[in-house]
């Protein structure tokens, strides 16, 4: 006679449970691979969701202003000052590029020069003789309204997680109805918003601060194209220790050639300076209450999301790392409080 666990287990029900989970799974990897541009796209809109509410909070308690309405007054100047940075700089930096490709002497890259110089001096040409092929106008107009509208997605979805933001954590009833939860999700949030948020605005500010202590040095030592070279050393800090090393060596390298040895050797010694200074005040000043991330692990976690999902991986691989970060943290004090409850 067969025991009650032996009349329990049916292979037949365990096969078929086993080949249904696997479907699942299969169709839930399809599925997310289908949609992983939106779920980009949201996680675009969280990071910046993190990094402008606390200006929101602070403008609401210090004006006393609507949650609404203090949104939409830091939008506007978020949006005022990014206007205003590219009215400014895109079109010396476009010159500065430009003439910058020129001095390099490689064939492919001259013939790619021809190729923009003359297509910018035919255009008026090229749009009389292509202007009304409905193919050529089909795929300007939607590739330009692709990118607007990503734009606008992503500004409104932000707009509307913050709005959400001090309520966002009860969002979690719809899975579950337990309060310890929702709690434990608060305080994810909570955590993410301080190390990511942080980070972010701190990485923005090194890099302008970088930047533009950069472009002043070499404009004072009259080093060409000093405004690119700028922009990519401040770039450059999103990857700790290695970027800053790596945009120095341009820098060098048209000081040494365009100019003079020595002048190469000055602009050495200026880069010099200006790493002591950012790894002994500004980063410590900036960085001092935003994520603490190893350089090692940051590097190692940049290559793997540019191995993955290419550049926009790679400038994202850093925020995905601090987001698991801080959910294994709270998921490991949790458990260890349920071991000693």
């Amino acid at each position: 006679m067969l025991n009650w666990s032996q009349k329990q287990f049916n292979p037949v029900a365990v096969l078929r449970s086993f080949a249904v989970f696997c479907a699942l799974l299969i169709l839930g990897i399809i599925f997310l691979k289908q949609i992983n541009s939106v779920i980009m796209l949201l996680f675009l809109s969280f990071i910046l969701m993190v990094a402008l509410n606390p200006g929101v909070n602070k403008i609401q308690k210090f004006f006393h202003l609507p949650r609404i309405m203090s949104i939409v007054l830091v939008y506007f100047l978020f949006i005022t000052l990014l206007t205003i940075a590219t009215a400014f700089l895109l079109p010396p930096l476009i010159s500065q590029i430009y003439q910058l490709v020129k001095l390099i002497d490689l064939p492919i890259i001259q013939n790619e020069v021809a190729t923009l110089k003359f297509s910018l001096a035919e255009m008026t040409d090229l749009m009389n003789r292509y202007g009304g092929s409905v193919s050529v106008v089909y795929k300007f107009i939607s590739s330009t309204f692709s990118g607007i509208f990503t734009l606008f997605s992503l500004l409104v979805m932000s707009f509307y997680l913050i709005l959400d933001r001090p309520v966002l954590h009860t969002k979690m009833n719809w899975f579950t109805d337990k309060k310890a939860h929702v709690e434990l999700t608060k305080t994810f949030l909570d955590q993410v918003e301080q190390q990511l948020g942080g980070w972010v605005r701190g990485q923005s500010i090194l890099m302008l601060v970088i930047g533009v202590f950069t472009y002043a040095g070499l404009s004072i030592l009259n080093v060409p194209y000093a405004l690119p070279l700028a922009l990519l050393a401040g770039l450059m800090e999103v990857v700790p220790n290695l970027g800053p090393t790596l945009s120095a060596i341009p820098a060098i390298a048209i000081a040494y050639l365009d100019i003079s040895p020595v002048m190469g050797l000055i602009v050495f010694c200026f880069y010099v300076i200006v790493q002591q200074l950012e790894n002994n005040f500004i980063v410590p000043k900036i960085l001092r209450d935003n994520a603490d991330v190893n350089p090692l692990v940051a590097i190692v976690s940049m290559m793997i999301g540019f191995k993955i999902y290419g550049i926009m991986g790679g400038l994202l691989a850093v925020p995905v790392y601090i987001v698991l970060r801080t959910a294994y943290s709270q998921w490991s004090q949790h458990h260890r409080r349920k071991l000693l409850d």
